[in-house]
């Protein structure tokens, strides 16, 4: 006559597979809560504080006056093509942005924005613009419309007109 506990041997079936996995599954869960609890206690949130926040001193620098009356100024948009045959991109949307005498350029789809500084000189401001070795001619065509042109040494590498307000 077999043992009681024979048959238990043998016994699980195809439940046996399931039940270990939920015990590692438990134990694994267990672990992460641990981890957790202790970077929680290791990390605790800043107090409030009382104190002041230090003082900023900014030093205004007076506005040049624009000498040109002709100057654009306000927000343009359009579209800027390149001027080279073998470019990856022929043409992309820009917006531009003139005021109190100076302006910056900005590609929405790649995210770069460059300030146009004193003679024209591209300064980026942002990752994904080249690294300033050109410069910006801005020509104001007739009211509401301007021309941007970027160069590179005396070889124009873009061009395009631009209108006044957003589309």
């Amino acid at each position: 006559m077999p043992d009681s506990f024979s048959e238990l041997r043998t016994a699980g079936g195809p439940n046996k597979p399931w039940v270990v996995g939920g015990v590692l599954a438990l134990i694994v869960a267990m672990i992460g809560v641990a981890l957790a609890a202790t970077y929680w206690y290791a990390n605790p949130r800043p107090e409030p504080s009382d104190a002041v926040p230090a003082t900023v001193t900014v030093t205004a620098q007076p506005q040049l006056p624009i000498d040109d009356p002709s100057a654009p100024t306000g927000t343009y948009t359009g579209t800027l093509n390149s001027l080279e045959d073998d470019a990856k991109v022929k043409a992309w949307p820009a917006v531009a942005t003139f005021g109190g005498g100076t302006a910056s350029v900005t590609y929405p789809l790649t995210g770069c924005t460059a300030l146009i500084g004193e003679g024209g000189q591209s300064i980026p401001l942002t990752k994904g613009c080249n690294e300033g070795q050109g410069r910006w001619d801005v020509e104001k065509l007739e009211p509401g419309i301007v021309r941007l042109t970027y160069v590179e040494g005396e070889r124009a590498l873009v061009e395009g007109d631009l209108s006044a307000g957003l589309p």
